[in-house]
């Protein structure tokens, strides 16, 4: 592992191609520098950590660096973008068959760190996986007064891989997701792993639905939550762990599987965690059916806060005192494309109100901004936006319009939020963002510039398109022209088609859909969101029912 200073991490291939040939070409497209996990701000808001990887075209390997930088004191003020500090780095032959070398063989040993997590202001901790095997081991470096980081050293080691790592300061907890056998520690897994790799076949026999997700059949292991107690103080006071591994929902009653789905949170004290499970019952496999449930961390079971009839749910959040969980839910139980709707749960009374009732609109995410207002991301007309939401009117006040907003991570005891955020034309960064904004009016702040090498000549800036389609529904797309367009000329046309079908275009950068890749190659690129797409009200997501062939090609 080395730690160093570095302003910005690109290959030789890629700044050649950047200085010598000013076309955005695939090449220069999958050599970009990209965010990799979560991004990890220090409890007093001075520090950001997190992933970035890149591929090289002429090396033939997939790197992986995790980055220390400073956070400005005024995030919401003056753009302003630090110097990062190169915690650790991971190098690896990114060919299917890498033929042996001393520099592959040299690579195995090293650590390619993944999942940061602030263990206190001056100490970061870091996930690293042994794919020989199967355990993780949980690294931590601390800094001083001038930001000198320390070697890493080993906090802990489980002997499974493990997954959303997390950490309360307040209750000293780590928690983290491992796939265990339902109902078993990871312990108890291990063992039975031992013995499975004992047999002569790798025959599985499935007594119930689901066998197969997609293209990949269902494990027999399930995720599940597991926490322990950690020490120390920081500043080189080294942290080690202080009780054992458990299992938190081990002993949940359930009829089938307890497979956590999505990511958990603690609530402000530690002393209980939320996540989402499907309904485990027979009809697993064909509905969507999910629950928010709760759990102790030093407890064992988990009960839910919603049981029903619903659809999906996702995204829980507790409130700033811990007695309030807001959440989202569908109401159809088999279908995967119905409008989440915003749901709030009182523990006091074990009761549950409805927010904005009758936005049409289908959030991604939710938060709490305070007692009485809630943060959104939601698709609207090629757009993915942040707002906050009136709980009691349920006005919904745009925030960030313009672009795409992706992850949303509150900076405590501040007015801000730290984004990702992008566009056709503007690679995926880091911003920060004034709640008090209205609709733009303040322009987000760049904290990072992953990829100074993409400039603005090389791209080019998407257009909205309107007509009226079927049912005279008004259809929404985008038409990018090629760099240095002349509409004397004749252009050859890339019509590009989105899957879902409930999906949608977002004027937002793609890593596997970028639609300047068609533009720069000299097409005129028309991208559109015909019936069944999402972000222009449910009734319009709904028209590809049934008309598939149908509506979208009037």
């Amino acid at each position: 592992m080395t730690i160093g200073r570095v302003v910005q991490s690109l290959t030789i291939a890629t700044l050649a191609m950047g200085a010598v040939a000013r076309q955005f070409t695939p090449e220069i497209l999958v050599q970009t520098n990209r965010f990799s996990g979560n991004i990890a701000v220090s409890p007093n808001n001075s520090l950001i950590a997190f992933i970035q990887t890149r591929y090289s075209i002429e090396d033939k390997r997939q790197n992986t660096e995790l980055l220390i930088q400073g956070l400005p004191s005024d995030s919401a003020g003056q753009s302003s973008t630090t110097e990062s500090q190169l915690v650790a780095a991971f190098s690896a032959d990114a060919r299917p068959n890498p033929p042996a070398s001393e520099e592959n063989d040299a690579a195995k040993k090293l650590h390619k760190p993944s999942q940061p997590v602030w263990l206190s202001d001056s100490t970061l901790g870091y996930v690293v996986a042994d794919s020989a095997s199967g355990k993780s081991t949980l690294y931590a470096v601390s800094s001083g007064k001038h930001r000198h980081w320390s070697k890493p050293y080993p906090v802990m080691t489980t002997v499974a891989p493990i997954a959303d790592l997390q950490y309360n300061a307040a209750s000293g907890i780590l928690a983290f997701t491992a796939a265990v056998y339902n109902g078993t520690t990871l312990e108890e897994t291990f063992k039975r792993d031992r013995k499975e790799q004992e047999r002569a076949d790798t025959g599985q026999t499935y007594d119930d639905l689901w066998v197969r997700h997609w293209d990949t059949f269902v494990s027999p292991k399930v995720s599940q939550i597991h926490t322990l107690k950690l020490g120390g103080t920081g500043h080189f006071g080294q942290f080690k762990p202080k009780s054992e591994v458990r299992n938190i929902i081990r002993d949940t009653p359930v009829d089938g599987r307890l497979d956590v789905t999505d990511s958990f949170v603690f609530a402000p004290d530690g002393q209980q965690v939320a996540f989402v499970a499907k309904k485990p019952a027979g009809d697993y496999a064909w509905k969507t059916t999910s629950y928010v449930y709760v759990a102790d961390v030093g407890g064992s079971a988990a009960a839910p806060i919603n049981e029903g009839d619903g659809g999906a749910s996702s995204s829980p959040a507790f409130s700033a005192d811990g007695s309030r969980i807001v959440y989202l839910q569908m109401d159809a139980p088999s279908y995967e494309a119905d409008r989440n709707r915003i749901k709030i749960y009182s523990s006091v009374d074990k009761s549950t109100v409805s927010v904005a009732e009758t936005w049409d609109r289908s959030p991604s995410h939710v938060d709490w901004v305070d007692d009485a207002t809630l943060l959104v991301t939601y698709n609207e007309w090629g757009r993915n936006k942040l707002a906050k939401i009136d709980i009691v009117t349920g006005t919904v006040t745009p925030i960030v319009s313009k672009h795409s907003v992706g992850s949303v991570t509150r900076l405590t005891g501040t007015n801000s939020v730290l984004i990702d955020y992008s566009a056709f034309d503007m690679p995926t960064d880091l911003y920060a963002v004034s709640l008090d904004s209205y609709d733009d009016q303040i322009e987000p702040k760049r904290v990072t510039d992953l990829n100074p090498m993409i400039t603005s000549d090389l791209l080019s800036a998407a257009e909205d398109l309107e007509f009226v389609g079927a049912d005279n529904a008004t259809i929404h797309g985008f038409i990018l022209h090629p760099p240095n367009f002349d509409p004397a000329k004749s252009y050859p046309l890339a019509f590009v088609i989105h899957g879902g079908p409930q999906s949608s275009f977002l004027d937002a950068w793609s890593t596997r859909w970028n639609l300047n890749v068609f533009a720069s190659a000299g097409f005129v690129t028309v991208a559109l969101d015909p019936q069944g797409s999402t972000g222009y009200g449910q009734k319009f997501t709904d028209a590809i029912r049934n008309q598939w062939g149908g509506k979208p090609y009037h």
